[in-house]
């Protein structure tokens, strides 16, 4: 079965092939860390809020704080799967280079 190009590059050659999805998957974990950091920042500005004003906090910002933590927890997982993943697919298609 002859070689064929993989994931739009125009080369066959298997180190052209990695860079050029390292070089893409780069820009996107770029992506991934700027919403992190917006989340995170988001929580940090909740609790800093709710310290300034030195009240009892009430139960709606109970919850407003509680969807910030869990929207934060899910985009951190999700970023943790897809960096877990590349390197499974990558580490997968460096043994079949070697083979």
């Amino acid at each position: 079965m002859p070689p064929t190009a993989l994931a739009g590059a125009s080369t066959t050659d298997p180190e052209t092939v990695l860079a050029s999805i390292y070089q893409q998957f780069d820009i996107d974990f770029r992506d991934l860390y700027v919403i992190i950091g917006a989340k995170a920042l988001d929580v940090q500005k909740k609790l800093e809020a709710i310290a300034a004003r030195r009240e009892a906090i009430n139960v709606t910002e109970m919850f407003e704080m509680q969807m910030l933590m869990n929207h934060l927890s899910q985009v951190s997982e999700m970023a943790t799967s897809v960096v877990s993943a590349f390197n499974s697919a990558i580490a997968s298609m460096s043994r079949n280079v070697k083979g």
